[in-house]
């Protein structure tokens, strides 16, 4: 028998975790609407680690009704769902909270996030975490971009890489351009997978041109005893984080070459990069044979 909202938050209650789908509260292929509110209602009133599932519910919700899902996309554009976490999930600085942020900034389209800007620069004022400096660096929050100043040069986050970055999205050019150069510099696979990653979470214009333009790179990141994978899964997956409505940009969808040229053209027509260098020979994995004992 399906499950209804309300044995879903019982069993949170009772310290399960939530385990998709969440297929009882969606009708006509959509989520039901009184249910969302009665979860919305829950977020203001429950602990912390019933909150945590509860967005973890909300989110499966979202992704599994989005049309874009059958594709192979992980993207949440259901924009009741989007609202009732940035209005209900992000007050108390909690594990409920944080789970928010983490599904806010990787699955919604930063267009999606900027309306709440200032939302998440309250949220960062209040409880300033890495999940916080990130999120407000998806969203490009300019309204953030004082406080990130401030909070960087404290000794509490001068040093750490999520304030840096957040930093750089709001338009410090010196620190993107540190950023940029651990790109250029990077000789090995392992250290452009790391460097676009970064580069990822800044998500400028700027940024994603340097990302983008990585694209045919013939670098390989080598597991011993395990696989060689190309780094251009990782160039992928940094763009996937900046679209996540894009099928194109999913590593999982990349099946023979004309798949990485399909994700080309989508960087050509929305960054204008134009490459020249040959693509690499294909690859995704290639796994290493295991030895005879």
């Amino acid at each position: 028998m399906p499950r209804r909202v309300h044995d879903y938050i019982s069993a949170f209650e009772k310290g399960e975790d939530f385990q998709p789908p969440s297929t009882g509260l969606i009708v006509n292929g959509q989520p039901e609407a009184a249910s969302l509110q009665t979860l919305a209602q829950a977020l203001d009133s429950k602990p912390a680690d019933v909150r945590e599932q509860i967005v973890a519910l909300l989110v499966d919700l979202g992704v599994r009704t989005d049309p874009l899902t059958p594709a192979g996309a992980e993207v949440l554009r259901h924009k009741e769902i989007i609202q009732i976490l940035v209005e209900h999930a992000l007050q108390p600085a909690d594990l409920g909270r944080e789970a928010a942020m983490d599904a806010l900034r990787k699955l919604v389209r930063s267009e999606d996030l900027a309306p709440y800007g200032d939302r998440f620069t309250d949220a960062l004022r209040a409880a300033p975490t890495q999940e916080a400096f990130l999120l407000v660096a998806k969203a490009k929050a300019s309204s953030a971009a004082g406080l990130v100043d401030t909070l960087v040069h404290t000794p509490a986050w001068a040093n750490v890489e999520a304030a840096r970055i957040a930093y750089a999205a709001l338009g410090d050019t010196a620190t993107e351009d540190e950023f940029l150069a651990r790109e250029q510099a990077a000789s090995t696979g392992q250290e452009l997978a790391i460097a676009l990653g970064s580069l990822a979470l800044i998500g400028t214009e700027r940024s994603l041109k340097a990302i983008a333009q990585r694209l045919r790179s013939p670098l390989i990141i080598t597991l011993p005893g395990a696989y060689d994978k190309s780094v251009r899964l990782n160039v992928l997956d940094a763009l996937r984080y900046n679209y996540p409505d894009q099928p194109v940009l999913y590593p999982n969808n990349i099946n023979d070459d004309s798949d990485y040229a399909a994700a080309e053209q989508f960087c050509s027509r929305k960054l204008g990069v134009v490459y020249t260098e040959a693509r690499p020979p294909f690859l995704t994995y290639f796994g290493h044979p295991i030895p005879l004992q």
